[in-house]
């Protein structure tokens, strides 16, 4: 098709959509938009964006301190961990958690109110949804003529055409654009999070502060060193609004949902899907962040704070139930972690021998086709010592579940 030929199907294609009403009049749109000015009336949208999400932040942990306070026998039961752990294995005070996390809040609201354009409320409410909604028709026009034919794809847009062109608009992109925006932060916070891990420098000096929370808890979770913070959790957060092309209003609504996710995932309880369906859509839980807590977990579960594809993908998830398992195994074989010299040493020359990672091949294919990792008494069999420390990518694939090159 050449040039000429091909303006004059685009246009042809356009004057069907107009000419088939694909675009209703007047426009009709969803529960969730309104042509108000300000979504609410005492603040504009550019400063709800930045201060919602830290009203949100301490509503929500609010709540999970109240769960702790009442200690409900019904909510007791999904508790992941004992109250006297968190004053006897924590190494930072609750003031001063606090303390950080209001500096940290200051200065993500001092960053969004920089970086945030205040305009943008203005020219959402301006926009031509007619306009908008004529271009999506051009696009559907000419799929439907294009995979369906003429005769049967001018039924279809006859029949279905406005209401397919109505929930693109109003609910496809966006859908697509929050999807895109979670795996964007997803991608940036496991990045950055691993690396924090990784580096010895890094974590010593940024990242151990988050992790002097052996026991998290919901006012906690952004508890960190400012610097990380601002990396990790603000910059994150601005990178995926950015990515995704979203609008400002747009934007109220995914930093308060990462914010309430954040905090939901510190809580310290794992509720059922059926108290907290946000189970239901991302795997990525309390207690699936809670082994990532724990001092022999901090070489697994990176995601967050929605999906745990990346973890998959890079070999560092592991479940609850195996790390538990391999947990007990490490108490039954050594009474203590990281104190028995003689385990070690026995790990050590096992991870030394060159044919532990054609051992390890061999035992995978025999089991699953070597795209699993070992069940957890194989692998503390085959290489001794702690069974949850790992110092090379061998121990590592046996027990995180990663291809062995």
């Amino acid at each position: 098709m050449n040039v000429s030929s091909g303006s004059h199907w685009f246009r042809s294609t356009v004057s069907a959509a107009d000419s088939l009403y694909l675009v209703p009049t007047p426009v009709s749109t969803p529960w969730y938009h309104t042509p108000s000015e300000r979504l609410v009336p005492f603040m504009t949208d550019k400063y709800f964006s930045v201060l919602g999400p830290v009203v949100l932040y301490w509503l929500a942990s609010g709540w999970f301190a109240f769960l702790d306070y009442i200690q409900l026998p019904f909510f007791e039961q999904y508790r992941l961990h004992e109250p006297e752990e968190v004053t006897s294995r924590n190494r930072v005070g609750p003031w001063k958690v606090a303390a950080m996390v209001m500096l940290q809040h200051a200065i993500q609201v001092g960053l969004g109110a920089m970086v945030l354009d205040g305009s943008q409320s203005a020219i959402e409410n301006a926009r031509d949804h007619q306009e908008g909604m004529r271009d999506i028709a051009a696009y559907v026009s000419s799929a439907a003529l294009g995979l369906l034919g003429n005769s049967t794809g001018l039924s279809f847009l006859k029949v279905a055409g406005p209401s397919t062109v109505h929930f693109i608009y109003w609910w496809g992109i966006p859908v697509v654009q929050f999807w895109w925006a979670f795996f964007v932060m997803d991608a940036w916070q496991y990045g950055l999070h691993r690396l924090f891990h990784e580096s010895r420098f890094l974590y010593r000096h940024f990242h151990s502060h988050h992790h002097r929370l052996y026991v998290p808890y919901a006012y906690g979770a952004l508890y960190n060193h400012p610097l990380e913070g601002l990396l990790l959790d603000s910059a994150g957060a601005a990178l995926a609004h950015a990515a995704a092309l979203m609008t400002i209003r747009q934007g109220v609504v995914l930093f308060m949902f990462s914010t309430f996710k954040t905090v939901c995932d510190h809580g310290g309880y794992a509720f059922p899907p059926w108290l907290d369906p946000l189970h239901l859509l991302f795997p990525n839980c309390a207690e699936y962040h809670d082994v990532h807590h724990q001092m022999q977990g901090l070489k697994y579960n990176y995601s967050q704070p929605f999906f745990v594809h990346f973890d998959t993908v890079f070999g560092t998830r592991i479940s609850k139930e195996k790390f538990d398992k391999l947990k007990a195994l490490g108490k039954e074989k050594k009474g203590t972690w990281g104190k028995d010299a003689k385990a070690a040493s026995a790990s050590s020359t096992a991870l030394k021998d060159p044919h532990a990672a054609e051992d390890l091949r061999r035992r995978r294919g025999e089991k699953n086709d070597g795209q699993h990792d070992l069940p957890p008494e194989e692998a503390v069999e085959l290489f001794g010592g702690d069974p949850l420390v790992t110092t090379n990518a061998v121990e590592y694939a046996a027990k995180a579940g990663t291809t062995v090159s």
